[in-house]
């Protein structure tokens, strides 16, 4: 799971750590907000991303993460980003890849804007409250509506408008709050794994 709101077009080399960058990206033509999936490991990579139209052989990367460890039968995701005060970065992520409780959903929400602190209220109770680049993990009765809003934490001021979401039972849910509130691109991904 990847997206960089900074860039309209960026190719993504992904290759054993220590390797020469390969002239063609591991994932070419890569665009804000897509979403990739990849099967490795275990493995040290470096992953590094370059703007529309650059070398990869010769240009410096926007983003670059080196050394990055990917063990076997775990569960990543990488996400490239804003960090908090705007510069282009990327986090890896550990996902929890167990199956949730019977009848409820897994909701991960992971707060990757250039924004300040978040809380995340459903139903009118305030449940998460977090920072970039930090998450945290829920579980909720699937199948029915549950309004959910950002707010500013303890002040109770809405970050974005309440959305009531219906999650499947035994599904698991990663939502991004990716983009910059100051630089109007504030937005979600939502990704919905079985």
């Amino acid at each position: 799971m990847s997206s960089v709101d900074a860039f309209e077009l960026i190719g993504v080399d992904a290759g054993p750590a220590g390797s020469p960058i390969a002239a063609t990206p591991t994932i070419p033509g890569f665009q804000p907000k897509q979403i990739v999936d990849l099967t490795v490991g275990p493995v040290t990579v470096d992953i590094r991303i370059f703007a529309a139209g650059a070398n990869p052989q010769t240009a410096t990367p926007v983003i670059a993460v080196l050394g990055a460890a990917i063990p076997d039968n775990v569960e990543l995701s990488i996400l490239a980003h804003l960090d908090a005060s705007g510069s282009p970065t990327a986090t890896v992520y550990q996902n929890d890849d167990s199956s949730p409780a019977a009848g409820q959903a897994r909701v991960s929400v992971r707060h990757a804007a250039q924004a300040p602190a978040v809380q995340l209220v459903a139903g009118g109770v305030p449940k998460l409250a977090l920072t970039n680049p930090y998450f945290g993990d829920l579980e909720v009765p699937a199948g029915t509506a549950i309004p959910l809003q950002l707010q500013v934490p303890f002040a109770g001021t809405p970050i974005t408008g309440v959305a009531p979401l219906s999650f499947a039972a035994g599904t698991r849910y990663f939502v991004y709050a990716i983009g910059s509130v100051s630089g109007g691109t504030f937005d979600f991904i939502v990704q919905a794994v079985p």
